[in-house]
């Protein structure tokens, strides 16, 4: 036998054909991709193998939300089958085992069909599901830093992505705004203190609901951080802003 793709003659040259261009190639120049259910997957040349592998790294991840829990766990290795098999030629035999089984649910899926990103014989390796995992662990990060979580973030960031650097600049920032919280309650209480001697009185609207909160001597800083008509909290900052303007 004569391999196609490498030129290579054997008696008993094994047979692959390649996942992404279908080209015949031989057991020494195939890369190993997968191995989707029971059968190894092959590409004939690093250019198809990093093609297919680029399909799957792109491939829609939609919403993960912000928790690293099991419901996670289970979202990340259903995007993983999904995936892997978006991937192939529609007309793979292992493609059209996967949509069959899909007709008894996803989960039930994702069961029967393993993906391995180890070769039958134990040789060969891939790291594309450390890959796309990674990838799934920078959008919780973000979604948790978008939600004012950085702490949360940084634990990802740490204990997931060996991203060092990251927490610690999330964390320090973190220590920075919390400092700079304490500043400016520090300060409102000097304002509402001239407030009270100078016998001053304002109208502080809400601005989510645009609820008049009153601002005179007999007012109390807790009061002023919770909107009383639809129990927003209210930016700090903001009413300190709003103080220092009515006293200038």
């Amino acid at each position: 036998m004569k391999c196609p793709n490498c030129g290579r003659k054997g008696l008993l040259l094994k047979s692959r054909k390649c996942l992404c261009c279908e080209k015949k190639c031989c057991e020494n120049c195939a890369f190993f991709v997968l191995k989707l259910g029971i059968e190894d997957k092959w590409a004939c040349s690093t250019e198809c193998r990093q093609k297919y592998e680029q399909k799957v790294l792109e491939h829609p991840t939609g919403d993960i939300g912000t928790e690293l829990n099991a419901a996670f766990r289970s979202i990340e290795n259903e995007l993983w089958h999904e995936a892997c098999f978006s991937a192939l030629d529609k007309n793979d035999l292992e493609w059209k085992n996967w949509k069959s089984l899909l007709k008894n649910g996803r989960d039930y899926a994702t069961r029967i069909m393993e993906i391995n990103t180890t070769s039958s014989d134990g040789k060969e390796r891939n790291d594309l599901r450390d890959r796309f995992r990674r990838r799934l662990f920078l959008s919780l990060a973000s979604n948790m830093q978008r939600v004012g979580r950085p702490l949360d973030a940084a634990i990802v960031y740490e204990k997931e992505l060996k991203m060092y650097d990251e927490a610690r600049t999330l964390r320090e920032k973190d220590k920075q705004v919390a400092v700079k919280r304490m500043d400016i309650t520090v300060n409102l209480n000097d304002l509402l203190r001239q407030f009270k001697d100078g016998g001053i009185v304002a109208i502080y609207r809400c601005p989510h609901c645009g609820g008049k909160l009153r601002v005179d001597r007999d007012v109390d800083i807790t009061k002023l951080k919770v909107c009383e008509y639809c129990g927003s909290e209210i930016e700090s900052m903001d009413l300190a802003d709003f103080l220092k303007n009515a006293l200038s």
